[in-house]
């Protein structure tokens, strides 16, 4: 085994204890019976949250299967949404994030057009999905500038939006010889990540948050950098968590309704998991010339 998958296979574990750990601390600290009174008034809004997800997921396919061009058509639609569903599994506990996902989605449609045509795919899906999460995130940035100024959060935003772009920029133009990605998985990623801002503002405004979009914007923020600092955390327990609590002040509300939609966003991710975890075992596909 290479010494960076034994060093992985050390840091993942322990990270996972010490994201657990954290979130613990961070419930006790803003007290669990103000979580659950939170908890229990945004449980109305659940299902309209979990409805965007659905779609949100469906336009990760949708970037996925445009990603293979003139032989999108050789993959069955079925198969995708079911390679999906696994991958999404593998993407929230894997410390390489969405790149296992698209990986596994590779290893799954592969067997219709061939390795390399599914590894192409899957890696302009994962540039455009950088660039579009980039270009999120720069309004993000501006949104956490009008409520805080030049504060860590808007300089943190800004930098993770410029990294952001440049690492898919680069990806692209090294693996296809062009900067910008194909404009139809571009767009379906752009439209996931727009549909994520909504869902974030429905869960701030959920738990009692007087929410404009700048408040929505702020909090995809938050996510899309608890997705980088929290990389080796499965779901970024405990990272999502404490970055929300730190930002109340950008929300202007307390800490633990803050942390409050952080808790509901990992609860929409985690049952999509559950689901992903178990498509391999009740969701069975016939290989491709078998009868």
């Amino acid at each position: 085994m290479p010494l960076e998958a034994r060093v992985l296979a050390v840091l993942h574990p322990v990270c996972a204890v010490l994201g657990v750990a954290l979130l613990a601390m961070l419930v006790q600290h803003a007290g669990p019976e103000e979580l659950g009174r939170l908890l229990s008034r945004a449980a109305p809004w659940l299902p309209l949250v979990l409805l965007l997800e659905v779609a949100r997921l469906s336009l990760d396919a949708v970037a996925t299967w445009v990603a293979y061009g003139h032989r999108a058509r050789e993959v069955p639609w079925r198969c995708l949404l079911r390679a999906q569903l696994i991958s999404t599994a593998v993407s929230s506990v894997s410390p390489t994030g969405r790149a296992s996902g698209e990986a596994a989605k590779a290893a799954l449609l592969g067997q219709y057009t061939g390795g390399a045509t599914a590894m192409a795919a899957a890696a302009t899906s994962q540039a455009a999905s950088l660039v579009s999460s980039a270009l999120v995130c720069l309004p993000c940035a501006f949104a956490a500038y009008l409520r805080t100024g030049v504060s860590w959060l808007t300089l943190v935003l800004a930098v993770h939006a410029l990294v952001l772009l440049l690492v898919g920029l680069g990806m692209h133009t090294g693996l296809h010889g062009r900067a910008w990605p194909p404009a139809r998985p571009l767009m379906a990623t752009l439209l996931g990540r727009t549909l994520q801002v909504v869902q974030y503002g429905i869960l701030a405004m959920a738990v009692g948050i007087d929410t404009t979009v700048v408040e929505a914007l702020i909090a995809q923020g938050l996510h899309l950098v608890s997705l980088a600092v929290g990389a080796l955390v499965p779901g970024q327990f405990g990272v999502r968590d404490g970055a929300f609590a730190l930002s109340a002040g950008a929300f202007g509300t307390t800490p633990a309704r803050a942390m409050s939609i952080a808790l509901l966003a990992h609860g929409t991710r985690g049952l999509f998991v559950l689901l992903g975890s178990l498509t391999p075992l009740v969701w069975k596909v016939r290989p491709p010339g078998r009868p």
